[in-house]
């Protein structure tokens, strides 16, 4: 409950939507997608669960508690400010809005979790000097395998990229400070998923399977995977009620 009060106390100094609809999403579809502009947010087909990702920037094995229905039932919301909100400000807002209309209450708490430590291989790193180019994307190849561009990223970069990749905690235990390409190519035991939630299509069958992640990052950029518990921090839901729609 302490937790709470602190949480709600912060809500109140936040800047907040003015208004916002909330509807549910019987589509079927299995996409799902966050726009933001200036003044308003646009979440459409997300669970709450997702809802909860984007508000308190985390990933999905991050989130934990809360009942069924709060990660199967899908939302569209649709909310606007006063006035523009900064880069990321929005994060703040979602969280009152997710209070305020669905009564949402969490506590944070830090769990050790299986994951991952990005440390420099045997040999010494093989990263290669920056390029201009500042996105980090995910692509897949006809023959099936997986690239991740990343062109200019420092290793704490690097490492929460993989960690998307890899579904667990990465943390950067490389020491190295800088920036760098560290991009490089895979072939994942799963095939990667579209951006509207489909599986990518299955490779041809000729396609010579590459290095795993694993392998492919010791070779490719001298850096090396180690297993080992990882300290993590976990946002719990504790209580949600299902939101009147408008």
């Amino acid at each position: 409950m302490k937790f709470l009060i602190l949480l709600l106390g912060n809500i109140a100094w936040a800047q907040s939507f003015e208004a916002a609809s909330i509807k549910l999403n019987n589509s079927g579809q299995r996409g799902q997608g966050i726009s933001t502009r200036p003044a308003r947010i646009k979440i459409v087909n997300s669970s709450l669960k997702l809802c909860v990702q984007m508000a308190w920037n985390v990933k999905d094995f991050q989130v934990s508690g809360g009942t069924g229905w709060m990660d199967s039932e899908h939302y569209d919301i649709d909310a606007v400010a006063a006035e523009p909100f900064k880069k990321d400000e929005y994060r703040e807002m979602l969280k009152t809005l997710l209070a305020e209309r669905f009564g949402l209450a969490v506590h944070s708490e830090m769990q050790d979790k299986q994951g991952y430590a990005l440390v420099v291989a045997k040999n010494g790193s093989k990263l290669r000097p920056p390029v201009e180019d500042p996105s980090v994307q995910f692509s897949m190849t006809p023959s099936g395998d997986t690239t991740l561009k990343a062109p200019n990223v420092s290793m704490a970069q690097l490492a929460s990229a993989l960690s998307n990749s890899l579904g667990a905690i990465v943390v950067d235990k490389t020491g190295i400070e800088g920036r760098f390409d560290a991009s490089f190519q895979w072939t994942p035991d799963q095939p990667m998923r579209l951006k509207s939630g489909d599986p990518a299509p299955a490779p041809t069958p000729d396609a010579a399977p590459g290095p795993s992640i694993f392998t492919a990052i010791q070779e490719r950029l001298g850096l090396r995977l180690e297993s080992r518990k990882v300290p993590t921090e976990v946002i719990v839901i504790d209580h949600a009620n299902r939101p009147s729609e408008n």
